[in-house]
C-alpha cells in the first residue's frame, strides 16, 4: 500500500512533503531499544525482523549507550533484518537512524539507503540535510507552536514526532502524557506529516485514529512482546482499524 491510502481522510493537511512517503506503509513505526529488546531474550535484530514481517513500516534504530562503532554494526544488523523480512515482496521499509549523523553518512557513502531522526538538542536539521544531502527523510522530536514553526521555516523536515501521548517508562525524563485530543490538535498545528509516540499500546492505538496522524510508534509495545510479529499485527489493526 502507498502512504496514505488507509489515511486519506487524515492526510489533507499534509502537502508535497506527503510524496516523500509514497510507496511505504506509515502506519505502524518501530523504535528499538536494546536493553528491552535484551530483556525479552532477543537481540534487536531478531525483534525488528519479526516485527517487520507482522507489519512494521519504518524501524528506527536507537541506542543512546553504545558508541558510534557499534551503533553502525547495530544499524548493519538492523538493515540486514530488514531486508530478510521483506525479501520477495515489493515493500518498502526505511531505516532511519536516530541522532548519529555521521554514521548515516558513513552507510549512504556505502551505497545504503538510510534515513535520520534528530531531537530539539541534537545537530540542527538544516546542518544534518547539508551533511546527508536531499535523499533521506529527516524527522525532528517538537512539541509546541515555537518547535513546529521552526520546523516549518527550515523546510527540510519530513516528518514530526509528536508525544509523548500517554505517560511512558521507556525515556526517564519524559514529560506527562499529552493525551489524544491534545495530540490531535497538535497534528493539525504541526503542518508537517506527523506520528504519535509514547505509551502507545494495542488497546489505545483505536483511540489516536483520526487525529491526523501518518502513524503511531512504538517501543516496549513491541521491543518486550512475547512476540514481536504478533505485537506488530494487532497494533497495526488497532490503528488502522483493520484497513491495509
Amino acid at each position: 500500500m502507498t502512504a496514505g491510502s488507509a489515511h486519506t481522510a487524515d492526510s489533507a493537511h499534509q502537502t508535497d512533503s506527503h510524496d516523500r512517503f509514497a510507496g511505504i506503509d506509515t502506519s505502524l513505526y518501530l523504535v528499538t531499544d536494546s536493553a528491552q529488546c535484551e530483556a525479552a531474550g532477543r537481540t534487536v535484530a531478531e525483534t525488528v525482523q519479526a516485527a517487520v514481517a507482522g507489519g512494521v513500516g519504518i524501524v528506527q534504530v536507537r541506542d543512546k549507550d553504545i558508541d558510534d562503532g557499534d551503533f553502525y554494526s547495530l544499524t548493519r544488523q538492523v538493515i540486514a533484518a530488514v531486508d530478510a523480512a521483506t525479501r520477495d515482496t515489493d515493500r518498502t521499509v526505511p531505516v532511519v537512524l536516530n541522532d548519529r549523523v555521521e554514521v548515516a553518512r558513513r552507510l549512504i557513502d556505502e551505497g545504503e539507503t538510510v534515513h535520520i531522526h534528530v531531537g530539539q538538542t541534537d545537530a540542527t536539521v538544516a546542518e544534518v540535510r547539508a551533511t546527508l544531502g536531499e535523499a533521506p527523510l529527516i524527522g525532528l522530536s517538537a512539541a509546541n507552536s515555537e518547535e513546529f514553526a521552526a520546523a516549518r521555516d527550515t523546510g527540510v523536515v519530513d516528518l514530526v514526532g509528536i508525544g509523548p501521548v500517554y505517560d511512558t517508562s521507556t525515556k526517564a525524563d519524559a514529560p506527562d502524557g499529552i493525551g489524544p485530543d491534545r495530540l490531535g490538535e497538535l497534528v493539525a498545528e504541526a503542518g508537517i506529516p506527523a506520528v504519535a509516540i509514547g505509551g502507545i499500546s494495542a488497546d489505545r492505538a483505536p483511540d489516536l485514529q483520526g487525529r491526523g496522524l501518518l502513524g503511531i510508534c512504538v517501543v516496549s509495545a513491541i521491543c518486550m512482546a512475547e512476540d514481536p510479529k504478533t505485537a506488530a499485527e494487532e497494533l497495526l489493526a488497532a490503528f488502522t482499524g483493520g484497513v491495509q
